[in-house]
């Protein structure tokens, strides 16, 4: 009788340990979890906050929220995070205009590595190099040799100064070597139109965007800015393929909360946003809202976010942008 006890013991505290709902993991949540989200409702970002909270929500027992907070690239909003209590109630859906802040800002409220503690990057959203089909150019190739021969005089478009479609073309630019103009507009929309329109001549534009005017002939799509072709429109190739080795521009999404957060909750987070992602039905809605998703765990995606940083504080040196 002893024997069985023992046994019966051990295997109780095994569940215990690994199960989500049972009674020490119970200890978190105890109480509502809130999600900020940095951009406006409706965006592709806010539609997978909202999927993974009402997802956990469901299966932890506890109101998981959305809080949108847009305005100021972000900057109020991961202010608010990187203040909050390091107890897993406040979480922040951050994406790569988080670390770029930081070189496009002489001064921020926070520091965007120390005071965040990534637990999981989810998705991304990828780019395609798009022209007016009246630009005589078909491929990368004559675009570069265009901008070449015509110094200075080829304008590109983008939603704004030290958007990721501009440090995309400034990137380009700098690895080619060619001089192109950069037009920048208040919206992505706007530029997007101007584009479609011909009075821009050349954008990096989102690809859930980007496709269907691609599809209908009112862009041209001269190549895409991850290292593998994109299934939606495969005669496409990476920028990479077309000659610019290495060449990778991708907007990813991941969850942060404040610095000091306990390992513990971190690893269920983690956890818990994995399985809903994996989930086959969750899986096929995030790629309708033209995401490709991408886990990556909270260490290596503490890494991730330190190299991309560095990366992109040499782009924005040397295209000059500044957003104080």
């Amino acid at each position: 009788m002893l024997k069985m006890t023992g046994i019966f013991h051990v295997a109780a505290a095994a569940l215990l340990a690994c199960s989500w709902h049972g009674a020490h993991a119970q200890a978190y949540p105890a109480k509502p979890v809130r999600i900020i989200v940095p951009y406006g409702t409706g965006s592709a970002t806010d539609a997978l906050a909202r999927l993974i909270a009402q997802k956990m929500s469901d299966s932890v027992g506890q109101q998981v929220v959305v809080d949108n907070q847009p305005g100021a690239n972000g900057i109020p909003a991961s202010a608010a995070v990187a203040k909050a209590p390091p107890d897993g109630y406040t979480l922040i859906m951050i994406a790569a205009n988080h670390v770029v802040n930081a070189s496009l800002y002489s001064k921020l409220p926070y520091d965007t590595l120390k005071d965040f503690k990534p637990v999981l990057r989810v998705a991304f959203a990828p780019f395609i190099l798009t022209v007016h089909p009246s630009l005589p150019a078909n491929n990368l190739r004559e675009l570069l040799a265009l901008a070449k021969s015509r110094p200075g005089e080829l304008n590109y478009a983008s939603p704004s100064n030290g958007s990721p479609a501009h440090l995309a073309t400034e990137l380009l630019k700098t690895q080619t070597g060619v001089n192109m103009t950069h037009i920048p507009y208040k919206a992505a929309a706007q530029a997007q139109a101007d584009v479609i329109g011909g009075q821009v001549p050349v954008m990096f534009i989102v690809a859930a965007a980007a496709i269907p005017q691609i599809k209908a002939g009112r862009l041209r799509a001269l190549g895409v800015t991850t290292l593998e072709r994109l299934a939606q429109i495969p005669e496409v190739p990476t920028i990479d393929e077309a000659g610019i080795k290495g060449f990778e521009v991708i907007s990813w999404i991941g969850f942060a909360g404040p610095a000091g957060l306990p390992a513990d909750i971190v690893s269920k987070l983690g956890g818990e946003f994995t399985r809903i992602v994996q989930q086959p039905e969750n899986t096929e809605r995030i790629k309708g809202l033209g995401l490709e998703i991408s886990l990556m765990q909270a260490e290596p995606f503490a890494a991730y976010m330190a190299k991309e940083q560095a990366r992109w504080s040499e782009v924005v040196k040397r295209a000059g942008a500044r957003l104080d």
